[in-house]
């Protein structure tokens, strides 16, 4: 991240550059030697005696911010329940775009059709509640009627056949067949007088007929080939033909009713003969004790019937009662699930296609048309370009000096010389982990910035103004000491100045790096010790409590601590 990249080297320069100059500070006013007032060197580092002093304070916070847009959107496609392929990306970097403008989409082809079921199943449990919620009518009334009749009779007569076929009837089976056998008597009689009928000599006749008609025209035709007919001969023979096809046309039809009626005859036989064997097979088995097939058949017709039966007069009974509960509750739960269902499909059809969800300028596409996306594929970059801010990185250290509506000064490394001045909106209550110290992200608003052209992700050099204190007891940053987690100075013994001095609790306010105010526990006129050890007074980068520590009001106490120990991070 190119915030946390440039806020740690600021830091670094600005705890030197304080840790310095609080150590010329108090060389400058160490004397070489001891008494009141004064220093005294010893072996074991430097001790410095220095007054409380009235003065005015104003405390401040560098850090390192970027320039990001106010709204700003990374777009997906955020109903997706696998992978597609984007169907078309009307946009490119660097164009404007309006509020609810069509940005990308992908086939909505499977959401309609998603949809249209829904609906359908919508509507089906709407008319199935519908009718749950609908009065009885009197034709409904007589239709129950109707079927209870129907189960009834179905049942008596499936009662019915099951007795029969447990309790066959001999007799009656043993007169079936004999009717059986008499009818196939008929039928062959029958069958035996059409072989002898009228129609039998007809037949016959035309026969012969037919036959002295041809022979007689074969002898005309044999005049007439040797030239022996006279006239009269050859009228005969035109004559002859046509009473033989006479003839012939009638014998056809004589012999076509004789087959017609030997056919019927025949099939009256083959079916007396056909109902006599089951005759004689029913009688059969009744005598054998039934077919148990036949029985089994019989007894399922009568559960069947008995459970038709039940199901009629139960709801013939439900019209009386009216609407049951239970049915019209989980009907009507259907129908709200159906209906949420048909929400989540026009949602999910919705989100086929992405849409500015402001006006503003589209940053970057991560994808092309054709590529596979999900759920979780970022399509595009979009900002508000209109309303920048800066979002600076305070770490944990400081960020509790850093409030809201606290002004600031801004530049940048692209426009040197430019200052702009901004205002802190917010602070953030949760960070992110850089390395080993946690960042915070703090929003700042721009004042002036109109006429510069400025890019998301410009490097914002930060200034933010904690606060300023008038006639204020100060003392030096480096005279604070923190023990157990609270804050106290070192002042001399009223009673023995040569005696090691009095650890006193603090409350502590803003503070320049160099100079901290003093908010309780001093007065104005009392001395502090600051002590130096001999390898600090040697090295003041390493001097603790001289790095440019930002301590805020409520960070001090008014009770001391039994170990002292330089104050720092």
């Amino acid at each position: 991240m190119q915030q946390s990249k440039r806020f740690w080297p600021w830091v670094l320069v600005l705890l030197a550059v304080v840790a310095v100059g609080s150590f010329l500070f108090i060389r400058s006013r160490t004397p070489q030697t001891g008494g009141e007032g004064g220093a005294t060197a010893a072996s074991s580092g430097y001790t410095q005696v220095v007054d409380v002093q009235v003065g005015d304070l104003s405390a401040s916070l560098s850090v390192v911010g970027q320039v990001e847009a106010v709204q700003q959107a990374n777009l997906t496609f955020t109903r997706l329940s696998g992978t597609t392929k984007l169907l078309t990306l009307a946009v490119a970097a660097g164009n404007t775009v309006t509020n609810g403008q069509v940005l990308a989409a992908i086939d909505p082809a499977p959401y309609q059709q998603a949809l249209d079921q829904a609906r359908s199943d919508l509507q089906a449990a709407a008319e199935r509640l519908t009718d749950l919620q609908a009065p009885v009518t009197d034709l409904a009334r007589a239709r129950a009627d109707l079927a209870v009749a129907k189960a009834d009779y179905d049942q008596q007569q499936a009662a019915e056949d099951l007795k029969s076929a447990q309790t066959p009837d001999l007799a009656r089976l043993r007169g079936v067949v004999q009717d059986a056998q008499d009818t196939l008597a008929l039928a062959q009689t029958q069958q035996t007088l059409t072989d002898h009928d009228a129609a039998a000599k007809s037949e016959r006749d035309l026969q012969y007929a037919v036959n002295w008609h041809e022979r007689r025209i074969t002898d005309l035709m044999a005049l007439v080939a040797n030239g022996k007919a006279n006239a009269e001969q050859i009228e005969q023979l035109s004559d002859e033909r046509i009473a033989l096809g006479d003839a012939q046309a009638d014998l056809a039809h004589v012999q076509a009713q004789r087959q017609l009626n030997q056919q019927a005859v025949a099939a009256a036989v083959v079916k007396a003969q056909a109902s006599l064997a089951d005759a004689q097979e029913a009688l059969a088995e009744a005598q054998a004790g039934g077919d148990k097939l036949t029985l089994a058949k019989a007894r399922l017709a009568v559960q069947q019937a008995q459970v038709a039966q039940a199901e009629a007069q139960e709801n013939r009974s439900q019209l009386d009662e009216g609407p049951d509960t239970v049915k019209l509750a989980t009907a009507q739960a259907d129908l709200d699930k159906k209906r949420l269902a048909v929400t989540d499909a026009e949602a999910a059809l919705a989100a086929t296609q992405i849409m500015a969800p402001f006006a503003g300028t589209i940053l970057q596409t991560h994808v092309e048309p054709g590529d596979l996306v999900a759920a979780n594929t970022r399509i595009l970059t979009v900002a508000n370009l209109q309303t920048l801010q800066i979002v600076a990185a305070v770490d944990e250290t400081t960020i509790r000096q850093v409030a809201a509506s606290q002004t600031a000064q801004v530049t940048f490394d692209a426009f040197p010389g430019r200052t702009l001045r901004g205002q802190v909106t917010s602070v953030p209550l949760q960070g992110t982990l850089q390395g080993d110290v946690m960042v915070y992200s703090v929003p700042i608003t721009l004042t002036g910035a109109v006429d510069l052209p400025l890019l998301v992700g410009m490097t914002a050099n930060v200034k933010v103004e904690l606060g300023q204190a008038t006639n204020a007891l100060l003392v030096p940053t480096m005279a604070l000491q923190r023990s157990g987690g609270l804050v106290q100075v070192l002042v001399p013994n009223p009673n023995d100045p040569t005696a090691e001095p009095q650890a006193v609790p603090v409350e502590i306010g803003l503070s320049d790096g160099v100079n901290t105010q003093i908010v309780r526990g001093l007065n104005p006129g009392d001395k502090v010790v600051i002590q130096i050890a001999a390898t600090q007074s040697t090295n003041p980068f390493g001097v603790r409590g001289a790095g440019g520590i930002l301590v805020g009001p409520g960070q001090g106490s008014n009770v001391g601590g039994s170990r002292n120990q330089p104050i720092g991070r």
